[in-house]
């Protein structure tokens, strides 16, 4: 096995590791949805005189928290035009490291590939796609229109 397909190998874990994370510990619970930007971006976290509001292109969406800010900017990132958070708060905070782990992972072991420019953001597109697809077709499975 070569070192590319041990490295897709471990890609392809770390996205459902993060999609069963969000399916089985978001979904099952009493969530609202959250428009996001709905395109992949750069999402920065803001502290303003008011809380956290999170910026993503020109859009701005005020958090009453980090947690739900480091929440928020996780999907953001990958593209997902709205998503489920918790209502809970609590649980917001409690779902941060694994939700945010496996995509941080997913960049590294993309950066340890070493992958010429245009490669590394065709690959990397393509992995936040499956990723969007695989949440969305989550989300259907919770709740079938």
């Amino acid at each position: 096995m070569g070192p590319c397909l041990g490295s897709h190998m471990m890609i392809e874990e770390e996205i459902e590791r993060l999609s069963q994370t969000y399916a089985g510990k978001v979904l099952s619970r009493r969530t609202r949805v959250v428009s996001l930007l709905g395109r992949k971006c750069e999402p920065l976290i803001l502290y303003t005189f008011l809380g956290f509001e999170l910026k993503m292109a020109r859009k701005r969406i005020t958090c009453p928290d980090m947690s739900t800010a480091r929440y928020l900017k996780i999907f953001a990132e990958l593209g997902m035009p709205s998503i489920r958070i918790p209502y809970d708060p609590t649980q917001t905070s409690r779902l941060l490291v694994e939700l945010e782990l496996p995509l941080q992972r997913i960049k590294e072991l993309l950066l340890a590939e070493k992958l010429k420019q245009r490669q590394h953001q065709l690959k990397h597109r393509r992995i936040y796609k499956k990723i969007r697809d695989r949440l969305k077709r989550a989300e259907r499975k919770v709740n079938p229109r």
